[in-house]
Formats: structure tokens, C-alpha cells, sequence
């Protein structure tokens, strides 16, 4: 699962967007930490379920829908059925916004149906698809429970602020997973993925604004580099590549990918990686970890679309409608422990399960709060020259 390379070559000619992006990295930062405290809005909106009828096609990412213990049935999708009569032909079809936008884009550019009703994608292609006018519009109408309950710190995002064309799903954030067992030791910072005794078993996230912006921290940490992430300059790339390119030649990073990490840690392949907050605790093992790092991390938000062309608008308009029901946003959020953008939901999962509320990756405690920096988004020449430098640790 890559959220966060470089889209130019996806979207055609190059235009600036440095406005759009920084205030769509200032918004998903700002999401993160009003949500960390429940965030504010309107009072909750009563149960949901818009109409709708025929099939929902939904490509999601992996980790971001609820199931039961046979990995099939997910309470979720099955009480929207029931609820509305829509069939949802679920899919975890996301690994990357570059690569599932890539296979949608010539749909997409022709005005043709890409075969999904809904999509969901990072911040910054959301702005990107939405400035391309390639997503459709959301009718308040049908989503009151979306237009009640959204957090106030996700309203008014540059790219889109008036809310016509998104609602955020999940926000997450960057951070050190490992597994205990094969570390043999706990890990609080990012330089302790670079432990001698971790060698070959060590894999970062196949896009630079995870993973330089993790290291990238950690060399500001050590003062190697005075910038945060979303002020980076070229010359802090060459800083963070210098200092990645040795363990990639020696092997002792075995990978660059996405979230195939979570399959990683369970064959024992993967020992430590940066990963996305919640993948380990929905889907990883009982002895793999989740830690946010000591020198500091960032936070962005996927978001809930509907492509241009899509056959069943209003079943995905419905789906948005009850994900923002207090009480379905709860469910979920407690199953998959990423951080709902819907008002309410925050007391509500800790009537769930009182235990919850001490969980950090649903309540990220005030520390984490304050060394949680903005998401980068560059312009298109900063954007290149970065991708560039990964591309060449990748070995694309």
C-alpha cells in the first residue's frame, strides 16, 4: 500500500498546485489533532441509511473495514445491506494511490464509468482528482448524517471547501512497527530500526513521504537537518538518501513496499518497518507493535469519493451516510483502530469498550499530539526531485 509518490506522470501536464497541497497538508495534520481530542462539530444526526438500490463496486484500502474472526463477513457491509438493500461488492484494491489511479485513468479522462462507485484515496490525489474535475458531486441531501456529524477541523480544506466531492474515512498516522518477539527488545525511535542485529530484515514504505519524512525526523532529531517534513528542501533529500542508500546496498533494507508488510511480519521476513498506525493491531499478529516514535511523526486522512462516471452514485452516497452514523463510525473504528473524522464516535467507542479509551492509536496521547507534524504535499518540481531520490533507492 503506497499512499504518497508523485502523480504527474498519471495526470499528464504538470500544474502548480503549492497552495492546494500545503493547505491540504496543514488541514490533515490539523484533522489528526483535533481528532486525537474527539474534535468539535454539530450534534449527531440520527440513524443511517439513505436510498439506494443495485450494487455498490467500493475499492478501499487493505485494514480500513471491519470483519468477523472468519475474515469474511463484516458487520459493517452486512448491516448496510440490510439497511438499504444495496449489495457491496467490497474490494481491498488499494495498495497505492499512484497505481490504482493509474488504473483508472484512462476511464477517468475519457468521462467512462472505472467500475467503482467509490473510491477512497490520500489527501493529496483527493485535490489532485478533484482540481482534475474527475469526481463526482455529493448531495447534501442524501448524506445528512455526513453533513451533521463531520468533525469541524475536516471542514473547509482548500481543495474542496465546500464539501462537495469528499468526506474523510480515516485519518492515520506514521510510525515503527516491529514484532517483539524477533526484535527481542521494544523500539521507541526510528533509529533503532538500524540496530546492527536487524540487518535483512528491515523494509520501508515505497514512498518518500513516508519514509523520508520519518527519517528525515530522525536525522532533525540527531541535528543532521533543521527542517520539519513539509518544509523540506532538495538539499534534506540528499541528506535522508545519503544517508538510506548504504543500508540499501548492503541489503540491510530488504524492501521498499507497502502494506505487504503485514504479511511480512507474519512470515518473520519483516522484523521492523514504518507502517501506518493501524495495520498491526487490525491485522498483524498478537506480538507485532506499533510504537509512535520518540523524535516525531505525521498524519494524513483517506478520503471517500465517487469517481466521474460511476454507475450507482447514490448507493455510494448512502454508504457515506451511514459510515457517519455515531454508531457505525464507533463500530468500525474500534475494529480497525484508526481514528474516525465523525463527531461523537470518539465517546461512543469507549461506551463499546471502556479499554478503548486508553488505547494510543484511538487516542493518541498529548505527547504523540505535540511531535505530530504536517503531511508533506510539495509542488510538482519539489514532488519529482524527491520521488526521484526514492526511485533510485527502489532501483526503478
Amino acid at each position: 500500500m503506497q499512499r504518497h509518490t508523485g502523480i504527474a506522470p498519471l495526470l499528464g501536464t504538470p500544474v502548480s498546485r503549492r497552495v492546494v497541497l500545503q493547505g491540504t497538508a496543514v488541514a490533515g495534520a490539523a484533522a489528526f489533532l483535533a481528532a486525537c481530542g474527539g474534535g468539535s462539530g454539530e450534534s449527531p444526526a440520527g440513524s443511517g441509511g439513505s436510498g439506494g438500490s443495485g450494487e455498490l463496486n467500493w475499492a478501499n484500502w487493505p485494514g480500513y473495514i471491519d470483519y468477523l474472526d472468519d475474515g469474511v463477513t463484516s458487520p459493517t457491509l452486512t448491516e448496510f445491506t440490510e439497511k438499504t438493500g444495496i449489495a457491496v461488492n467490497y474490494s481491498e484494491e488499494i495498495e497505492s494511490n499512484e497505481d490504482f489511479v493509474a488504473t483508472i485513468n484512462p476511464q477517468l479522462e475519457a468521462g467512462l464509468d472505472t467500475g467503482w462507485d467509490m473510491i477512497t484515496l490520500t489527501d493529496y490525489m483527493a485535490a489532485r482528482l478533484i482540481e482534475r474535475d474527475w469526481i463526482e458531486v455529493i448531495d447534501p441531501a442524501k448524506v445528512p448524517n455526513a453533513v451533521a456529524n463531520l468533525i469541524e477541523s475536516y471542514k473547509g480544506r482548500p481543495w474542496d471547501p465546500e464539501q462537495a466531492h469528499h468526506y474523510p474515512h480515516q485519518t492515520f498516522a506514521d510510525g515503527v512497527g516491529y514484532n517483539r518477539v524477533s526484535t527481542g527488545q521494544d523500539l521507541t525511535t526510528s533509529a533503532e530500526m538500524f540496530l546492527p542485529q536487524f540487518s535483512g530484515k528491515v523494509t520501508m514504505i515505497n514512498a518518500y513521504q513516508d519514509t523520508f519524512s520519518q527519517i528525515g525526523l530522525m536525522l532533525r532529531d540527531q541535528g543532521e537537518i533543521s527542517n520539519v517534513p513539509a518544509e523540506f528542501t532538495n538539499e534534506d533529500g540528499d541528506k535522508i538518501f545519503a544517508y538510506l542508500k548504504p543500508f540499501v546496498d548492503d541489503g540491510f533494507i530488504r524492501a521498499f513496499q507497502g502494506n505487504e508488510y503485514i504479511q511480512e511480519f507474519g512470515s518473520g521476513d519483516t522484523w521492523v518497518s514504518i507502517v501506518w498506525s493501524g495495520d498491526l493491531a487490525n491485522s498483524g499478529g498478537a506480538d507485532d507493535v506499533f510504537a509512535y516514535p520518540t523524535e516525531g511523526l505525521v498524519a494524513s486522512t483517506d478520503n471517500l469519493m465517487i469517481p466521474k462516471g460511476a454507475v450507482n452514485p447514490d448507493g455510494a452516497m448512502a454508504m457515506i451516510d451511514f459510515l457517519y452514523d455515531v454508531a457505525i463510525a464507533a463500530r468500525l473504528s474500534a475494529g480497525i483502530k484508526y481514528i474516525s473524522p465523525v463527531f461523537g464516535a470518539a465517546e461512543a467507542i469507549k461506551d463499546i469498550d471502556p479499554a478503548l479509551a486508553e488505547n494510543p492509536l484511538l487516542f493518541p496521547p498529548a505527547d504523540v499530539v505535540a511531535r505530530t507534524y504536517e503531511y508533506p504535499a510539495y509542488d510538482d518540481e519539489k514532488d519529482a526531485y524527491f520521488q526521484d531520490l526514492i526511485d533510485q533507492l527502489m532501483g526503478a
